[in-house]
């Protein structure tokens, strides 16, 4: 597709500050979705997946509870209580057990998928979402991948979270936290891959009706929308050969 010089200077629409957050917010949620997406999802791409922040936020959070545990014991005479801190963390300790194992599982799935160098992988794919979500039927249809990852993946781990806190288990709280966070974080790729795709959809139209809107000064109404503003040349031919250096191709790369 050429490109549309005067759309992306003059009509396209952007807005840093909710960019900014979208981007800010997408980091943030790395981890939190990094936490729960290793138990239900597989085959994930190679620069999606870290083992080393796997590795770096179980030890975080293993230490976690013992920090607390510690600061919390020094005001009280006594001192700490390995027993009583292991069962009052088991969960939590469970959870992060789990949670190392199942990194360890991706990672070698990871060993096994076909080269990225071999344009064989995408290697910031997200991973393969468990066939189960796919069974889900809402008003007779089933439901597609968006639903699932910004709805009923987070609402899966919320539900689970929800449970561990109705027993008191300080585990339920990371886990419900993070569930948020990974509904949130797939809402906002979501809207940005929308308005992606919007933006190409704007800029095609906006090359289809270039020399109606431009050249002809067709209504807009006329032009499905289109509206190209400033002022133009009153010569016909001379305003063609300005429209004509509206558009400059854009240089693709194509697969081996």
């Amino acid at each position: 597709m050429k490109k549309n010089l005067y759309y992306r200077t003059v009509l396209h629409r952007s807005n840093p500050v909710k960019n900014f957050f979208f981007d800010l917010f997408t980091a943030i949620a790395s981890w939190p979705r990094l936490l729960l997406e290793v138990f239900i999802r597989t085959n994930f791409g190679e620069r999606y997946f870290s083992f080393s922040s796997s590795i770096i936020m179980f030890v975080l959070l293993a230490v976690t509870p013992l920090l607390i545990s510690a600061l919390g014991s020094s005001s009280y005479y006594g001192g700490f209580d390995p027993k009583e801190f292991l069962m009052g963390n088991i969960t939590w300790y469970l959870f992060l057990a789990g949670f190392l194992y199942c990194a360890f599982r991706r990672r070698q799935e990871v060993k096994r998928l076909p080269s990225v160098f071999d344009f064989a992988r995408f290697s910031l794919s997200s991973g393969r979402i468990h066939p189960l979500f796919y069974t889900i039927v809402i008003n007779g249809k089933r439901v597609d991948s968006r639903m699932i990852e910004t709805l009923f993946e987070p609402l899966f781990f919320f539900i689970i979270g929800f449970f561990f806190m109705l027993f008191g288990q300080i585990v339920g709280i990371l886990i419900v936290v993070c569930s948020i966070v990974y509904s949130f974080s797939y809402m906002a790729a979501y809207s940005v891959g929308d308005n992606f795709v919007m933006d190409k959809i704007d800029e095609l139209i906006c090359n289809q009706e270039l020399y109606n809107a431009f050249v002809d000064g067709v209504d807009p109404n006329n032009t499905r929308g289109v509206n190209y503003y400033g002022r133009r040349p009153a010569d016909p031919e001379a305003r063609r050969k300005v429209a004509d250096t509206f558009m400059e191709e854009e240089e693709t790369v194509d697969a081996m």
